[in-house]
């Protein structure tokens, strides 16, 4: 297809995963962006400009923004030195915690260049986060319960540890005090309760079948509220994973969550 003089180059990390292969269809439509590259993790196909080594990718493809859909801890390397050569990452991947979120902030702030750190590229994720962070500062107890597809290689989800620690944030920045989380006296079983992330229940669920679910339940005297966001599909990632890019291309500072961008 015809590209404007000044689209986007674009480079995809984990580009035949299931996400790196559907972001690549999006981008070859996206009238403001050229996909110029994919990094892969053996056998490259120079036909559809794969490359194995990240340099070789950086050098030979010259992309402005790297999308990452690889695994953690690969991603954090990738990210890195995609900020250290003066690309600029978009995040996609799951398993960083905050130690690894200060560390990608930090190289930042040293290289003078943007990044974006995504747990969700769903616009409707993004909202239900926020509409939580909203209802936390009324209720005293809440838990998450996540689903996601059997393969999926880490729990909790990314999406599901971002909302515990925005909801607790929203706490305290409301002076409410913490979430109260009412002890078990007798666990007949561990991990019952699942996990916990700033005191706030976390519940991981792996099926077949499923792409994303994430219900906030959050309880109170005589009522409980239930905010919940389903994707049926990873195309319902892709208008936020583009909203990333071109928000990403002249970035100077380290953005976390796709919040702020809408």
């Amino acid at each position: 297809m015809r590209m404007t003089p000044s689209a986007i180059r674009v480079a995809v990390a984990g580009a035949r995963g299931k996400m790196g292969t559907i972001a690549i269809a999006a981008l070859n439509t996206a009238a403001d962006m050229s996909y110029v590259g994919g990094l892969v993790r053996s056998d490259p196909n120079a036909e559809r400009s794969e490359f194995r080594d990240l340099d070789e990718l950086l050098t030979s493809a010259r992309p402005e923004v790297l999308v990452d859909f690889t695994h953690f801890p690969d991603s954090k390397k990738i990210a890195l030195a995609c900020i250290a050569s003066g690309v600029r990452p978009v995040i996609g991947t799951s398993g960083y915690v905050s130690d690894d979120v200060e560390d990608l902030r930090a190289a930042c702030e040293r290289e003078t260049i943007g990044c974006i750190f995504v747990p969700n590229f769903g616009v409707g994720a993004v909202l239900m986060m926020k509409y939580a962070a909203d209802a936390a500062r009324h209720y005293d107890a809440v838990e998450i319960i996540e689903m996601h597809e059997a393969g999926k290689k880490d729990a909790p989800s990314g999406t599901s540890t971002a909302t515990a620690r925005r909801l607790a944030a929203a706490r305290s920045a409301a002076s409410v005090g913490p979430f109260r989380r009412p002890k078990t006296a007798l666990m007949k079983m561990d991990g019952a309760r699942g996990a916990e992330v700033d005191g706030i229940g976390i519940h991981s669920l792996r099926l077949p079948g499923v792409v994303t679910h994430q219900e906030v339940l959050f309880g109170g005297d005589g009522e409980t509220l239930r905010i919940t966001h389903d994707s049926t599909s990873r195309t319902s990632f892709m208008p936020g994973m583009l909203l990333a890019i071109r928000a990403a291309r002249d970035l100077t500072t380290f953005v976390d969550g796709l919040e702020s961008l809408l």
